[in-house]
């Protein structure tokens, strides 16, 4: 691991990767049910003039399928999909975050460089009330979880 410093404009691309990891994670998890719950279903749904929902039937295949196939298949690419590869790369890095600090520590600490990362006006490391931790330590500790982003990405 590099002590040089991240780039500005590379720290701005990790810091926004970071803003959207919720988002992004809402996304991924609606994505996955969709791509699970699609099975081997011969309907659809549809809302009739009423107001309800209905099913129709849809005439079956003569063709054997291979839904399963299928189905890894979509989940591999989505996998494979840059947005969900940033995620994963946050979530990689917020595990390591406190490596070697006791468990309650480390844990105030993930939480703490999670909300400096999402509102560094709102949440400033003097807001952040972090006992056993001093600033230096922090902003360290914060270049470390972006620099960690930015390698899994391949952003340096």
């Amino acid at each position: 691991m590099s002590t040089q410093k991240l780039p500005w404009d590379i720290k701005q691309q990790i810091l926004w990767i970071v803003r959207g990891y919720e988002r992004t994670r809402r996304e991924y998890n609606r994505q996955r049910a969709e791509i699970l719950n699609i099975g081997g279903d011969h309907f659809t749904e549809y809302i009739d003039d009423r107001g309800r929902k209905c099913r129709a039937a849809l005439p079956g295949s003569k063709n054997a399928s291979r839904t399963a196939e299928n189905i890894a298949l979509k989940l591999a690419g989505l996998e494979n999909s840059q947005s969900f590869r940033q995620m994963r790369a946050v979530e990689h890095a917020r595990a390591k975050i406190g490596a070697g600090m006791p468990e309650g520590l480390a844990d105030a600490l993930r939480d703490a460089i999670m909300m400096n990362c999402m509102n560094g006006r709102k949440y400033p490391f003097e807001r952040l009330y972090l006992s056993g931790i001093s600033r230096s330590d922090f902003y360290r500790i914060r270049d470390v979880f972006f620099r960690e982003i930015a390698e899994e990405v391949g952003l340096i």
